[in-house]
């Protein structure tokens, strides 16, 4: 006899000896397994989604700590460049000012040394 048959067999067995219970045993039998049904922790997930919302919920949301992750360090990237390139630019803006607040005449700017002159002697 394979499990099969063993299941069916035992299934009929309890199903003809239900039948033969009494109306007050079976009532008891009733109350008590609503009484254990409703003390039974049932893990619920909550409202589901339709349509574009379940697609999100069921694949994005279990990758979402991963993806925000990866968003947050791409977010930082982009934030350290923009950053570090402002400040080159208000480098260039305090140089700027402090040569045209100087009183070096134009062709001085416009001589060829003067990059380097500039280079060598900023208080950087």
């Amino acid at each position: 006899m394979n499990d099969h048959d063993f299941q069916f067999r035992v299934r009929q067995h309890l199903n003809s000896s239900a039948r033969n219970i009494a109306s007050p045993v079976a009532s008891r039998l009733h109350q008590a397994r609503q009484k254990a049904l409703d003390r039974q922790k049932v893990a619920v997930r909550g409202l589901s989604m339709a349509g574009i919302g379940n697609l999100i919920s069921e694949h994005v949301m279990p990758r979402g700590r991963t993806a925000l992750a990866m968003l947050l360090v791409v977010l930082i990237a982009l934030g350290s460049g923009f950053l570090g390139e402002l400040q080159r630019t208000a480098d260039m803006e305090e140089l700027d000012s402090a040569l045209l607040a100087d009183d070096l005449p134009i062709d001085a700017y416009l001589d060829r040394g003067f990059d380097a002159w500039v280079q060598n002697n900023s208080p950087d």
